[in-house]
């Protein structure tokens, strides 16, 4: 079968979940069983069934017939070649046209359950921001699996975003965002309506790194991106992932390399103090009426220009202090100009 199939009711839906789903046949009716408790016959799900060489397929129609869920089914066997980003277009793409006046689109996958709350946390996110961005839960069960190596060196990753995140937070504090528990834009757990997906040309056809890529541009063009701690998803810790560059590749990386990539949030004390002014000083010329739209666009391509720089396990010992001490430095400037 090559197309789409709905199930459900004919309503406009207040809100789709949709989630693209490739060689998940053993995860895919958990996934949705957990999709179908959160939304609570508010709308629809939609999944885009891709690249597959098992039953995903056919489970997930059986979900539908069986639960009498709202919804759609993609089968879209030539989209693998264009990664995920490019079936989470088409999953926008298709619910679309069944969504109510300011409905909201919730994004997931199909390795993840979400949590009861979900659907109802995203909502009430939304009347501060206008994209959210919520946090993404290894899988207690099989993180415990894991070798011990994963928490030793997480440990370690971990402490250097938390200072990350309080000097981000402190160059550049944003009013929609003032708290951010992470900085991650995770395609597990994104919340949006159509004039921003519209307008930030939708989700680029990569194979990987969409997410961050539509929650980026977002950010540049000025819509609201609110980090939050209440969507929340829980997502397997298998280590034979689905898509390049995915949790699964990150957590072989962990393990296996002597020396692995970090997050690619995760850059010198220069280079995110750096990143940092120039995201400060592009919203404060967003915040001007009398700066030409030229200015402002040259702004932001300046910042979108910045080249990421990667660091490994082993950079942290020397650039931990350095985080620390711009930290300290840039509380200690704050708290002189609001004396």
């Amino acid at each position: 079968m090559k197309g789409s199939r709905r199930f459900g009711a004919g309503d406009p839906w207040p809100v789709a979940i949709t989630i693209p789903a490739r060689n998940e046949a053993d995860r895919i009716a958990d996934c949705l069983d957990a999709a179908a408790e959160s939304l609570r016959r508010r709308g629809g799900i939609v999944v885009g069934v891709n690249g597959c060489s098992d039953r995903t397929l056919e489970r997930t129609l059986a979900w539908f017939a069986a639960r009498g869920a709202s919804g759609l089914v993609l089968h879209c066997p030539d989209a693998a070649g264009g990664g995920v980003g490019a079936v989470r277009r088409d999953l926008v793409a298709a619910c679309a046209p069944y969504l109510a006046p300011r409905g909201v689109v919730m994004t997931t996958d199909a390795d993840s359950r979400i949590f009861p709350d979900w659907v109802e946390a995203n909502l009430d996110e939304l009347n501060r921001a206008d994209l959210i961005c919520g946090t993404v839960l290894p899988d207690p069960a099989e993180f415990v699996r894991l070798p011990p190596v994963i928490a030793r060196r997480g440990a370690l990753e971990g402490e250097y975003m938390a200072l990350t995140i309080a000097l981000k937070s402190a160059i550049d504090p944003v009013p929609h965002d003032p708290d951010p528990p992470h900085l991650s834009e995770p395609g597990a757990s994104l919340a949006f309506r159509m004039p921003l997906y519209n307008d930030v040309g939708g989700f680029p056809a990569l194979p990987s790194g969409e997410d961050r890529a539509f929650a980026g541009c977002a950010d540049l063009r000025g819509w609201r991106v609110r980090h939050s701690a209440r969507p929340r998803v829980q997502t397997s810790c298998r280590l034979d992932g689905r898509a390049p560059g995915g949790m699964a590749e990150a957590l072989r990386s962990r393990i296996h390399a002597p020396d692995p990539v970090l997050d690619w949030l995760l850059e010198p004390a220069e280079a995110t103090v750096a990143r940092a002014r120039l995201r400060s000083e592009l919203r404060e010329l967003s915040a001007r009426p009398d700066i030409p739209p030229e200015a402002l666009s040259a702004a932001r391509l300046h910042l979108a220009g910045m080249p990421r720089m990667r660091m490994r396990l082993s950079d942290i010992p020397r650039e931990l202090p350095r985080l620390a001490a711009a930290l300290a430095s840039e509380r200690a400037r704050r708290e002189r100009a609001s004396a």
